[in-house]
């Protein structure tokens, strides 16, 4: 079974003293996991503070209890190949009676062939759950500041499901070295937020311990082992590493030495002082002979890890030869030797990096040609460790291998780890090496491997491609980079300039003497599957229908499909995968022409299109578009279907990879749903924790401006009214995603109109009018003339208001739109109401509340309770309006929605004012009951607790205990069950 190899600190105990804190922390992890109970620990501190010792003590008390165990290391300084980590603990891992490896770590040392990276995920996953149902497993990544994108994908993977599982993952790290620009330093928020791990933060080891570590070594008198303790925490800082290596130094150098009478101490002040541990590490190899020292530099060159065949070619001698200076090595705390014998590795990274800075510069570059030149000679060379090697000795053929090694990257669908492989070409290419062409080549290969993670960079990019392919003179890369850039710009949400860019790239490329097949050369050329979805053409109509091109994006969609209207679950070839972005456009363009029958099977053949693709993010921007476009404003009723996509968006996002596949995002893909459903608190807590994905930046803006306006903060809302409309109602349409845009300015009338600006309100109102003239949109129609008719109310024209408010009903009737229908009844009825048409407005108001439950919306069931006790305040029905009013209020209150409690508060004082009468259809009761404690009595009698009956009427428990008092003695009862009796009596029951 695999095994780590022995601590690499001098003292076996130095790394675990001072650690009783995180040794409790992490065998309560353990014991946890022995009971099914799996997690994750993360285990951090600078380089030599004992991370690797603490892990080891874990792993000694998991094997006495039987527990299976894998261990995969990072090593500093080389060029780690895609899944890096874990390549190594599958070419550790010793299957013999267990399960053997998953198939894409089946060849040791290599990875296999990848059909995807949720292949590779999915393989993994299956492999530890398997693994973990035979035995518990502890599963130990090391330095995972120098993991790779990949590597930490799959990670997340594992964490989000260890708690289900007997497994505990640990991971070390180096918080200094993971900043930056490291993937672990933008992955770490995550695994925390989705695993909540157990986090390890190791500080230096105190005083009183160090004192521990002396006292346990040395038998030296109490007063001098507080004066080597004290030493050693001033030179050492606490660094157990550290304080092991100047411990040997003290002893090497005689300062501490052992008598026959025991440990005696030296006068410390005469000792040599390190300012840094290399000059520790430099003093042991001093020691050395002069071959071994050489022989050692040639192995620190190779790396960490150094496999004795490769050490034997680079110092052209047999590896006998090399075993008596290993050896001696070992001997010298320098080296450790691996178990099985192949390979040995330096004693620590510090010592390592200590020993690789004694060379000079120029006889490393020299060793490191030559690494590079004999690693080529291998059946199957490693180009990431090729590439590292010619990078390292200045070699211009590291271009070359640093792009295989990107090409391995993105077969195995690490795409991230691609870029950065060959953003490191690019920059070694010099005019010399390549050619304008090349270079612009692969800066547009690198534009859309980092697309997805940051679009408004790769449009840079694809800009500086136009540049090199001018150069050039190649008409091919000029198109597909003008292509790429408006496709990269309308993703960071640049609509106008997008537009034109893909247009004229579109234009371009169709220009061409090999017309539409030159975008699949430049596919091919590439080596990107990821372009599949994205054919030009279909980009176009995508673009043009969430920028408002309704009726374009329509005709240029059902000329650029096989089949406008295909049949479900119709399998897709290759070629067809292209469509993807086709269908997706027409989805949009007929739900915004109010066609969602289309609309439906336009984004069900989109999904379709992805089947044969890993494109999980592609895939939960379809779902995501299909909840937003055609089932939220048609379908709000239907919760089983609103549901099932919202679940598919979270799904697919979290089975996604790169920037923004997290839970986080999954779960904020349903941002509309949770405002709707009234989760509001969770809606403000989601999206104050991060940078959000462009699909969902661009819906929340009007929708969390709405909520704002809903919580009475019209200074946030006004703000993202702003953002999505820099210049006011002057705004062109096209400038962005019109079905924001429309809110937006929807928003920006009421907030207009809350505020008494009039003239402000009807700008936003005739901009709307525009611009769904202009795109020609069914939905924003009925809202359109809510619009005018809150306008008309405000400026006192009621029977305007009334008209408008009635042709919203009408609009929001055909195609149907619960919703808006929902608010065009309730403001119809309010209108009427106001208007003294009582009769006439109560049908209105009835047929919102029901439309408010069937699309299970509290605020909007709040806000027509509100409007309904209004209008039983205007017929003089108080009682029925003071229950009313209480619920409406319990719904409110939990959504601290400010202007609707507001109005329902000059509701209550207005009713307090109101003459007493006895409930509408029951006789006088005896004793003068008021409304108010008629109201009470009623509740008391349905059966509900003093608490609902306090909730139900917005007043406090006290004052319902005060009303039944005042009941009792009027009713001359002295229980509930006789009051309630009197009630039924009544026709209160």
């Amino acid at each position: 079974m695999p095994d780590l190899a022995m601590s690499a600190l001098h003292t076996p105990g130095a790394a675990i003293v001072g650690r009783d804190r995180e040794l409790a922390a992490l065998r309560a992890a353990l014991a946890a996991a022995l009971a099914g109970q799996g997690s994750l620990a993360l285990i951090g501190g600078e380089a030599g503070i004992g991370k690797t010792a603490l892990a080891e003590v874990v792993l000694a008390e998991a094997r006495q209890q039987d527990m299976l165990i894998l261990v995969g290391r990072c090593h500093e300084l080389t060029e780690t190949p895609p899944y890096g980590p874990w390549l190594d603990l599958f070419a550790r891992y010793q299957h013999r009676d267990l399960l053997a490896p998953p198939g894409s770590f089946a060849q040791r040392g290599a990875l296999g062939a990848v059909v995807s990276q949720a292949d590779v995920i999915d393989q993994c996953m299956a492999f530890v759950r398997a693994l973990a149902s035979m035995r518990p497993l502890v599963l130990l990544l090391e330095d995972l500041h120098w993991a790779d994108p990949a590597s930490l994908d799959l990670l997340r993977a594992l964490a989000r499901e260890a708690a289900t599982l007997p497994l505990l993952l640990m991971v070390t790290y180096r918080p200094d070295e993971a900043a930056g620009q490291r993937p672990l330093h933008a992955s770490l928020p995550v695994l925390v937020r989705e695993a909540r791990p157990v986090r390890l933060e190791l500080p230096p080891l105190s005083l009183e311990a160090t004192t521990t570590l002396v006292v346990g070594r040395y038998a030296l008198p109490e007063a001098e082992s507080w004066r080597l303790a004290r030493y050693l925490v001033r030179r050492s800082d606490g660094n157990p590493f550290f304080l092991g290596e100047l411990l040997r130094d003290l002893e090497e150098g005689g300062e501490l030495v052992v008598t026959a009478s025991g440990w005696r101490l030296a006068d410390l002040q005469t000792a040599r002082v390190p300012a840094l541990i290399r000059q520790v590490i430099a003093n042991r190899l001093a020691r050395c002979s002069v071959d071994d020292r050489t022989a050692l530099a040639q192995a620190a060159v190779i790396g960490q890890e150094v496999p004795l065949a490769r050490w034997a070619t680079l110092a052209d001698v047999t590896e006998e030869t090399l075993l008596p200076c290993i050896e001696r090595a070992v001997a010298a705390h320098l080296l450790v030797a691996s178990e099985d014998g192949a390979a040995v590795r330096f004693y620590h990274a510090l010592t390592w990096e200590a020993v690789y800075a004694s060379v000079l510069p120029p006889r490393r570059r020299a060793w490191h040609r030559a690494i590079a030149e004999a690693l080529m000679e291998l059946p199957a060379p490693p180009p990431e460790a090729v590439a590292h090697h010619f990078e390292r000795a200045a070699d211009a053929r590291a271009v070359s291998w640093l792009t295989r090694a990107g090409a391995r990257a993105q077969a195995a669908y690490a795409y991230l780890t691609a870029a950065e492989r060959y953003e490191a070409a690019l920059r070694l290419m010099t005019e010399g090496t390549a050619t304008s062409g090349e270079r612009g080549w692969l800066t547009l290969r690198i534009a859309w491997l980092r697309f997805y993670q940051e679009p408004t960079r790769s449009a840079e990019r694809a800009d500086e491609v136009l540049r090199l392919a001018a150069e050039a003179n190649d008409a091919e890369l000029a198109a597909c980079a003008r292509f790429s850039a408006g496709h990269f710009r309308v993703t960071a949400g640049e609509f106008r300039t997008g537009l034109r860019d893909i247009r004229a790239g579109v234009a371009a490329l169709d220009a061409l003497p090999d017309g539409e097949q030159t975008w699949r050369v430049a596919q091919r050329t590439l080596e990107l599957p990821l372009l599949a979805p994205f054919q030009p053409h279909g980009v176009l109509v995508a673009s043009l229908a969430y920028a408002g091109h309704l009726l374009e994006a329509r005709d240029v969609g059902r000329a650029s499909v096989a089949s406008p209207t295909p049949t479900p679950g119709e399998e897709e070839d290759g070629d067809r995968v292209g469509d993807m972005q086709a269908h997706l456009g027409l989805g949009i363009a007929y739900a915004g022409l109010g066609d969602p029958e289309q609309s439906r099977r336009a984004f069900a053949q989109a999904r379709a299109s992805l089947r044969a693709t890993s494109e999980h993010l592609l895939t939960s921007v379809v779902d995501l578009y299909e909840f937003t476009f055609a089932v939220l404003p048609y379908q709000a009723d239907d919760l089983a279907e609103r549901c099932r996509l919202i679940t598919a968006t979270g799904a697919a996002w979290a089975k996604g990879t790169g920037a923004y596949a997290d839970e986080h995002l999954a779960r904020l893909a349903g941002l509309l749903l949770h405002i709707l459903e009234g989760r509001w608190d969770e809606v403000h807590t989601l999206v104050r924790s991060g940078t959000l994905p462009p699909p969902i930046r661009f819906f929340q803006r009007a929708a969390l401006g709405v909520l704002a306006r809903e919580r009475g903060d019209a200074e946030r809302a006004w703000q993202l009214v702003r953002e999505a409309l820099p210049a006011g109602p002057a705004t062109m349409p096209g400038d962005g995603p019109l079905i924001t845009l429309l809110a937006c300015q929807r928003l920006a009338a009421d907030l207009a109109l809350d505020a008494g600006d009039r003239p402000a309100a009807r700008a936003w109102l005739e901009a709307h009018d525009r611009f769904l003239h202009w795109s020609g949109s069914v939905p924003g129609r009925a809202e359109a003339h809510l619009g005018w008719a809150a306008y008309h109310h405000a400026v006192g024209d009621l029977p305007r208001a009334i008209r408008h408010a009635a042709d919203a009903c009408a609009l929001a009737g055909t195609p149907r739109q619960p919703l808006v229908l929902l608010v065009a009844r309730r403001t119809l009825g309010a209108f009427l109401t106001a208007a003294g048409r009582h009769t006439d407005a109560r049908p209105h108001l009835t047929e919102a509340l029901a439309l408010a439950d069937a699309c299970a919306a509290p605020y909007e069931r709040a806000r027509c309770l509100l409007t309904l006790a209004e209008w039983h305040a205007a017929v003089r029905e108080y009682a029925q309006a003071h229950v009313l009013l209480g619920e409406a209020v319990g719904l409110l209150d939990p959504l601290a929605a400010r202007p609707a409690l507001d109005r329902a508060a000059a509701l209550a004082a207005r009713l307090a004012s109101a003459p007493t009468r006895p409930v509408a259809g029951s006789a006088a009761f005896p004793g003068g009951l008021s409304d108010r404690e008629v109201e009470v009595l009623r509740l008391v009698a349905l059966g509900l607790t003093d608490a609902q009956v306090a909730a139900r009427l917005a007043i406090s428990r006290r004052t319902v205990s005060t009303h039944l008092t005042n009941i009792y003695t009027k009713l001359g009862v002295a229980t509930r069950t006789a009051a309630a009796r009197v009630a039924a009596e009544h026709g209160l029951g």
